[in-house]
């Protein structure tokens, strides 16, 4: 347990993901903005209303993420902007299904409220997005380099 400890800490990760959890809050709020809006007023079926708002609340956190979580890389990223996008999405696909999933598993069969439901889903697909977002999206080009330099054989 000592060395898991050691290993967060040695890698900034627990304030890593109180950032991230932060950039999470705004997601949510974005996600479920777009979600109300789009399910109460534009009238979408839920199977419609909850990608799209899901695919705007994504590009949300990407970008604040990209300047806030992982910002002490930004010169030494593996990536472009674009490219860290892209993998970004991709990364939150997993998460997005999660939580679509649950969405629709707690609103559909258990008759939750479709807020709390889409908020559920959100917090379970939380962690695989900070994952991805730290080990692959964000990674620093320098650890990346050092880490094949220590590959190497001399």
């Amino acid at each position: 347990m000592l060395k898991i400890i050691n290993i967060l800490h040695q890698n900034n990760l627990i304030l890593r993901f109180i950032k991230f959890s932060l950039i999470g809050i705004s997601g949510i709020l974005v996600n479920s903005f777009f979600l109300w809006i789009l399910y109460d007023h534009a009238e979408l079926e839920i199977y419609f209303a909850s990608p799209i708002a899901i695919v705007i609340a994504i590009f949300n956190n990407f970008n604040w993420n990209d300047r806030f979580t992982w910002n002490e890389n930004r010169e030494n990223r593996s990536s472009t902007y674009g490219k860290r996008l892209l993998k970004y999405y991709f990364s939150s696909i997993i998460g997005a299904l999660i939580s679509y999933l649950i969405l629709l598993i707690l609103t559909l069969e258990f008759n939750w409220h479709y807020l709390l439901g889409n908020i559920a889903g959100i917090l379970i697909g939380t962690v695989s997005n900070f994952l991805l977002g730290n080990f692959w999206v964000f990674k620093n080009k320098i650890a990346t380099d050092l880490k094949m330099s220590d590959n190497k054989v001399e």
